[in-house]
């Protein structure tokens, strides 16, 4: 990442932090002459409000122009991370607890790179997760990725 955009990275998240709110991804890409500053943000409980993404794309927006940090040429894009979102970290775990989940595996877990089930429990190492009538212990770094079901 540009120390450019490591920057604006870091002005952004203290934007999103004083509104209460975590960004999940960030990223500027630049097409045909114009950037585009993509942000995905959410409530540490899950949530955001179309409100809130407003609020938060303003006030990136206002600190973009003061700073003429992309030559004022830019989009500016405050997303929440919707029902499809991935899961990859502890985190993104934790708040799925309860609910059901798909995962994608790097090594077969009772033979199976595909599980489906109902999150249990999360521990620092792995997550317990309820398929097919068992309770599953699996280790975080056999994860790719995860989603959660909807």
């Amino acid at each position: 990442m540009a120390d450019r955009d490591r920057q604006i990275r870091l002005k952004v998240e203290d934007i999103v932090k004083e509104t209460g709110a975590e960004l999940l991804e960030f990223k500027v890409n630049s097409f045909s002459g114009k950037n585009v500053v993509h942000c995905v943000v959410d409530l540490p409980e899950g949530g955001i409000t179309l409100g809130s993404c407003a609020t938060i794309n303003k006030r990136v927006v206002a600190f973009l122009e003061e700073n003429d940090s992309l030559n004022s040429n830019c989009t500016v894009e405050v997303n929440s991370p919707g029902l499809d979102r991935k899961l990859y970290t502890f985190k993104d775990f934790f708040k799925a607890k309860g609910r059901n989940i798909s995962i994608w595996l790097s090594e077969p877990v009772e033979g199976k790179e595909y599980l489906e089930g109902q999150v249990l429990a999360v521990g620092d190492d792995e997550l317990s997760l309820e398929c097919e009538d068992k309770i599953l212990k699996i280790s975080f770094n056999k994860i790719k990725v995860g989603k959660e079901k909807i």
